[in-house]
């Protein structure tokens, strides 16, 4: 029985092995995917060294330089209240790139059990859980995000939990159906021969053969989540002044739009570029991982 079990558990490390091998080989070909890792890397980097970069303080108040226009002193100009439109943007690209991250990674989480219960036990389990995922479903995304932030009330928090709420149950579904084809194959009949209880089964066996596709999922989660936070910001229930959130930082400049477009357009860019980053790393991913393009 031991030694069953270590041949099972030496040509599951030879398969991911060589499947993330094959996957970074094939990622290196896409060179839009390269460029988008690439000014993802850039936007991380800003915002882990902004206090170094930066020369501005992005929270201070100067009413006598409201409304710059781009200068050598102030790249993208100055707001209404005086502060530096190119180190607000820095500084928001922290929040951007937290809410990119936090939310699709606890959404995963989450639908990742529930999808993984509800596949491998079927019946009344099933039943439930998409039953839940459904309705959940049937509500537009950014409309429950917004009742639970009316709800909660507006922070960065609770920001969290609103699109983690919203984001679970697309996840739940693609790991049903994979758990669905996967539990009946021989390596789970083994597993379950020799006495491997369930929940091992579930997430050492069974798991590991979905995160090809859960990567996949969780990349091009993260610029929904983006657009989600960017709007939320933008209709006063997101991030709350003064922080620099890009939403934000659109939805204060939209008044002065024609006098200082700057202060709207520029943000708007920052947000374009990022999401811009994202899908191509997630298209990039997609591809490297669909067995029908090698061919």
């Amino acid at each position: 029985m031991d030694i069953i079990k270590e041949d099972i558990k030496d040509m599951e490390e030879i398969i991911e092995s060589n499947l993330w091998k094959e996957l970074f080989t094939s990622f290196k070909k896409n060179k839009l995917a390269v460029v988008g890792s690439i000014v993802i890397l850039m936007f991380i980097l800003l915002a882990i060294f902004a206090p170094i970069i930066v020369r501005y303080d992005p929270y201070k108040v100067d009413l006598d330089a409201q409304f710059l226009k781009p200068s050598r002193e102030n790249l993208i100009g100055t707001d209404m209240y005086g502060r530096d439109v190119l180190t607000r943007i820095i500084y928001g690209s922290r929040i951007s790139l937290v809410i990119a991250l936090v939310p699709p990674t606890i959404s995963m989480i989450i639908g990742i059990i529930m999808g993984i219960l509800s596949g491998y036990y079927g019946g009344k389990t099933d039943i439930i859980i998409m039953t839940i995922a459904d309705i959940v479903l049937s509500f537009p995304s950014i409309l429950l995000a917004m009742v639970v932030m009316y709800t909660l009330g507006a922070n960065l928090l609770n920001i969290f939990i609103a699109l983690s709420v919203v984001g679970w149950a697309g996840t739940a579904r693609v790991v049903r159906s994979q758990t669905l084809s996967l539990k009946n194959k021989e390596f789970v009949e083994a597993a379950k021969a020799i006495g491997v209880k369930d929940y091992i089964i579930m997430f050492r066996h069974i798991l590991p053969n979905c995160i090809p596709q859960l990567l996949v999922l969780f990349t091009l989660n993260i610029p929904s989540s983006i657009l989600s936070e960017a709007s939320l910001s933008f209709l006063g229930v997101g991030a709350q002044p003064p922080a620099s959130s890009w939403g934000l930082m659109v939805s204060n400049g939209k008044e002065y739009l024609f006098n200082a477009p700057w202060v709207t357009i520029s943000p708007g860019i920052a947000i374009l570029i990022i999401v811009l980053a994202f899908n191509f790393l997630g298209d990039g991913l997609r591809d490297a991982l669909d067995p029908y393009l090698k061919q």
